[in-house]
């Protein structure tokens, strides 16, 4: 995977209308006006109903894929270890934090 494919996937989804949920949550919505990178982070800045300017950050994901409208960050285990036995291990004995809302989950932006 590479920071290109992912930035055009994002360009896509530029000035539109977004949504960004995971299979047990909506995080945040609202017009999606630019982002940019930080270290391994991509910062969003949507615009909300108040017309307030809001930035929400994203790790970068294990695995991405674009689809007509939408995109999906994959922050799943087994797309980190990616059949590395002594990493699936490490990660099975590895404790998570209960903050972290992403991890072992599937992030979508998805055009409203």
């Amino acid at each position: 995977m590479k920071f290109e494919n992912i930035e055009r996937d994002l360009e896509n989804l530029l000035l539109r209308d977004i949504v960004i949920y995971n299979d047990k949550k909506t995080f945040k919505r609202g017009k999606f006006i630019i982002y940019k990178v930080k270290e391994f982070y991509y910062v969003l800045t949507l615009k909300n109903d108040k017309n307030e300017l809001r930035e929400y950050e994203l790790p970068f994901p294990f695995v991405s894929e674009f689809k007509e409208d939408h995109v999906t960050f994959d922050y799943t285990l087994p797309k980190f270890y990616q059949r590395n036995s002594f990493v699936e291990f490490k990660t099975k004995v590895f404790k998570p934090s209960t903050k972290n809302k992403i991890l072992n989950t599937t992030v979508v932006l998805s055009a409203v």
